[in-house]
């Protein structure tokens, strides 16, 4: 069988990859996480697992996300010509379809067989031990022991089935006929056992009790129905104990669900009060926040107040009195004076004194008059200068009181503009907005608080109400889970207690009248004697029992050499087996090691490997070679058991990167090998480095995943969906 095509619809982080595979060695390359594991992991489920597996057992293959079910279609083609394998992957309603030249078959079991006789391998876990690797699984050989030691007796002896199943009953036989316990022995002791107690009666017979038939039957009917009574009531005790257990496991999960519930709402709370004191609308607590509007507030007031003074105060205008001119006329006065005396000094000159007397007597007269004229009106100035002094004495007054008003004015708004760029606000409306959100908010957490309090008391738990909560879910989960494991009593608990304590109680009562009824047919079995027919009874019986113990014996004697003859064929096989890995490993453990170690022994009965080491000149046991040594050795063993166990069938094989402990010259050659036993079987290989790519038929590669974390603190829920990983081939 050679996988032409793969498609993957919906599985894990493939929505929608097609791989065309080569008939040969096919590599296929990607970085980490591109989803190679998963396509080893596709081809496992779509050849070996059921359609209608359960998701737990499919490992959650589903695409996150995915609306539709995971589905794998396999082309392939063999000697008979092409096919196609689709499994959807639903649980109950999954569906499984082969196509092939006889027609198409969708019946799953019919299904299965034909992918068995298609591949040769009957099993996923025989698929998985042999066929198919995973990373540092390379010596898993023991997933399916018996089946292995079938197929290999298969292959080297043409049987059509192997002998395990036919030694399974055989062992099982011979147990029943040697089994020695107290409770359940074995024919052969049943036997024996009967004889010596016949013979013990025979012998004594003539001084034994005789038993009427009627009594023996009576006492035999009261024993069984003794034995009866006390095996029920052994069953129904085992089921009044788990009732009880379910009882209890009930309360406990009631107990729990209710924590669960206190401790939900709990988380909630903490969740919501977080969001809350993280949503504050105020940069400062409430109680800042409402000292800072009062100020606001008082500040706003008193500016109201204020305008209203400056609104009421008349305007203030200032005019002086103008100061009378006394200077000027003082200065006319004497002026006069000297005229009047220039006068007189030249009347005398000229002899003209009565002119000169006169003009300097006019003169005089006019000089004093401007005199008196100017010191009245230096008397006036000081009268205008004291009414300019107190009318400039009476504006200052009020000029000053305005301006402290004004001063006053500009603090205040100072002090309010200040207070309100504490807030970052404008207005005292905003502030009061303000207010009433962080008050309406303060009053959400003060109220989530006390229904915390409510919820949990005062005393606060030492550990997280989350973990709690998850412990108590997890806890009621169990609970459940468990009384669903207990079938019809987990289902009802407190009915099923009283029926089974209902039911305990009658049985011990009828127990205990069942005891009283054999012990009385005892009583009447051991008052009378016995006869003669008796005792020949007793002695037929005895040559009847003699002769079922000869029947057993030879029986058992059969069943032992047919066992120790399969038991030889199955040797033979084994060793035939083992000679021919011995062969086939060699060659091949000597081309990965560039000839180190060409001999190998395989132990025929644990299928154990040594090698012979030329630098110790001596057989080494696998275990004591390094890790990457037996890795290779443990690859030849595969390959050997493969060719050996599915001839003539042709499964694919498909690696996971499995040669990490490989050095690179031993992993070429390695893969050298596969590329040269891709001849006969197709090999798949996934990988994540590019140095094998010259050796391979087909070399696909993969995309990696493209989604990144954006890197913020609390990053979005954003759902990521990984790129379809379609791989680009490129011939090698």
């Amino acid at each position: 069988m050679r996988i032409t095509r793969l498609q993957l619809s919906d599985v894990k982080r493939h929505e929608d990859l097609v791989l065309d595979l080569a008939p040969g060695l096919t590599i296929i390359r990607g970085p980490n996480e591109a989803g190679k594991s998963t396509i080893q992991r596709a081809i496992e489920i779509a050849l070996f697992r059921k359609a209608t597996s359960e998701a737990s057992e499919l490992g959650g293959i589903k695409r996150w996300g995915a609306d539709s079910e995971p589905t794998v279609v396999v082309d392939f083609e063999d000697e008979t010509g092409a096919g196609r394998l689709a499994k959807t992957f639903a649980g109950s309603k999954g569906t499984v379809e082969l196509t092939t030249d006889a027609g198409v078959e969708r019946d799953p079991a019919a299904v299965e067989r034909a992918i068995a006789g298609l591949t040769g391998l009957p099993t996923e876990k025989f698929f998985q031990a042999t066929a198919s690797v995973n990373h540092h699984e390379l010596a898993d050989l023991s997933k399916d022991e018996n089946t292995l030691r079938d197929r290999l007796q298969q292959s080297m002896t043409g049987a059509t089935r192997g002998t395990r199943e036919a030694r399974k009953k055989l062992e099982d036989a011979i147990r029943r006929y040697r089994a020695e316990g107290a409770k359940n022995p074995g024919h052969l002791k049943v036997a024996r056992a009967e004889v010596e107690r016949l013979e013990i009666e025979v012998a004594s017979g003539e001084q034994a009790l005789s038993v009427l038939e009627h009594e023996r039957r009576a006492l035999a009917e009261a024993r069984d129905r003794r034995q009866a009574i006390e095996a029920e009531l052994e069953r129904y005790q085992e089921g009044l104990k788990a009732a009880e257990r379910a009882v209890a496991l009930q309360a406990r999960g009631a107990a729990a669900q209710q924590r669960y519930e206190t401790y939900r709402r709990a988380a909630d709370i903490e969740t919501e009060v977080s969001r809350l004191d993280a949503n504050h609308p105020s940069p400062v607590p409430l109680p800042t926040l409402r000292g800072i509007v009062d100020r606001i507030r008082s500040h706003e007031y008193r500016l109201s107040e204020i305008r209203a003074e400056l609104a009421a105060e008349p305007e203030v205008s200032f005019v002086a009195l103008p100061e009378p001119p006394w200077r000027l006329r003082a200065a006319v006065g004497a002026l006069l004076a000297l005229l009047a005396v220039i006068s007189l000094v030249g009347g005398v000159v000229l002899d003209q004194l009565l002119i000169g007397g006169l003009q300097a007597m006019v003169l005089g007269v006019a000089a004093l008059l401007v005199g008196f004229s100017a010191l009245r009106m230096r008397r006036r100035l000081a009268d205008v200068q004291a009414e300019n002094e107190l009318r400039e004495s009476e504006i200052n007054r009020r000029l000053r009181g305005r301006s402290e008003l004004f001063d006053d004015l500009r603090e205040t708004e100072r002090q309010r503009d200040e207070a309100l760029a504490e807030l970052a606000l404008d207005d005292l409306a905003a502030a009061d907005q303000l207010l009433a959100d962080e008050t309406e908010l303060v009053g959400q957490i003060d109220t989530l608080r006390a229904e915390y309090r409510g919820l949990l008391g005062e005393r606060q738990p030492e550990q997280s109400v989350s973990e709690l909560r998850d412990r108590a879910a997890a806890e009621a989960d169990q609970c459940r889970h468990a009384l669903a494991g207990m079938g019809e009593i987990g289902a009802q608990p407190e009915k099923s207690l009283a029926s089974y304590r209902a039911t305990v109680e009658r049985l011990t009562t009828e127990r205990e009248q069942a005891v009283a009824t054999e012990l009385q047919a005892d009583a009447r079995l051991q008052a009378n004697k016995v006869d003669a027919e008796q005792v020949a009874a007793k002695v037929e019986a005895l040559e009847q029992a003699r002769d079922r113990l000869g029947h057993a014996e030879r029986r058992l004697r059969i069943y032992e050499l047919t066992l120790a003859a399969l038991q030889g064929a199955e040797t033979a096989t084994m060793k035939k087996a083992a000679r021919y890995l011995e062969q086939s490993m060699g060659r091949d453990i000597g081309r990965i090691t560039g000839g180190r170690y060409r001999r190998l022994r395989v132990d025929e009965n644990s299928l154990s490997f040594s090698v012979h080491s030329a630098e110790r000149g001596e057989w080494v046991d696998a275990k004591d070679l390094s890790r990457g040594t037996r890795d290779q050795l443990y690859l030849c063993a595969r390959l050997g058991i493969v060719r050996q166990i599915t001839h003539p069938a042709t499964p694919p094989l498909v690696f996971d990167d499995p040669f990490v402990t490989f050095d690179d010259e031993r992993a070429r050659r390695a893969v050298e090998m596969l590329r040269d036993a891709a001849a006969d079987l197709q090999v798949i290989y996934l990988t994540c480095s590019d140095r094998y790519d010259e050796l391979a038929d087909k070399v696909i590669t993969l995309d990696g995943p493209s989604a990144r974390d954006d890197g913020e603190d609390e990053p979005a829920a954003v759902e990521s969906r990984p790129a379809a990983g379609v791989g680009l081939a490129t011939p090698a």
